[in-house]
């Protein structure tokens, strides 16, 4: 299914970690040996192919979601044209990844719940599986589990194990300078 989508070339954002072409797969591997390390270092016993197969599927409600695009961005130069209070510039056209449009793209619901049933389409996930999927942003969007986030997480080590590698992995190991 992976060879037949851009989930070896998609990025795993658009501006801030992986933002670059393969960026989303990286992301996954790298979010797959944070859980792997985490496991190690807290000894929690988690099983090999549940850390595999949550940190590998988490984000694939990526998969076909960017597109390359344009915007137009300031470039301040001696030479610019034009000048403002920082300097003088110009307007040049840059490329950019921009989300696709709504009727190109796989949609099941938020992020995690589309991440979740891509998944399910093709892995027979346990529970346990599935709700590490569906909260590994921790309650972060508008409609998740926001009011049982700790239970979900007091219940469930995988799922907050595959939290802590993908914010670890975002936020510290991909972030931008």
């Amino acid at each position: 299914m992976l060879e037949e989508t851009d989930f070896f070339k998609a990025p795993a954002s658009r501006s801030y970690h992986n933002s670059y072409e393969g960026g989303l797969c990286e992301h996954s591997l790298n979010v797959w040996k944070r859980l792997v390390d985490l496991n190690n270092m807290m000894e929690t016993n988690l099983d090999n192919n549940s850390m595999a197969i949550v940190a590998l599927c988490h984000d694939y409600a990526k998969i076909n979601y960017y597109k390359l695009g344009y915007r137009n961005e300031k470039i301040y130069s001696e030479s610019g044209s034009k000048s403002d209070s920082l300097g003088k510039y110009d307007w040049v056209s840059v490329s950019t990844y921009i989300i696709r449009d709504v009727k190109d793209r796989f949609i099941y619901g938020n992020h995690e719940a589309t991440s979740e049933a891509i998944a399910r389409m093709y892995i027979p996930l346990t529970l346990e599986e599935s709700a590490a999927i569906l909260n590994h942003h921790a309650g972060m969007s508008s409609d998740s589990a926001k009011n049982n986030i700790g239970e979900v997480y007091g219940r469930n080590t995988l799922a907050l194990m595959l939290h802590l590698a993908d914010m670890l992995c975002a936020f510290v190991d991909e972030s931008r300078e």
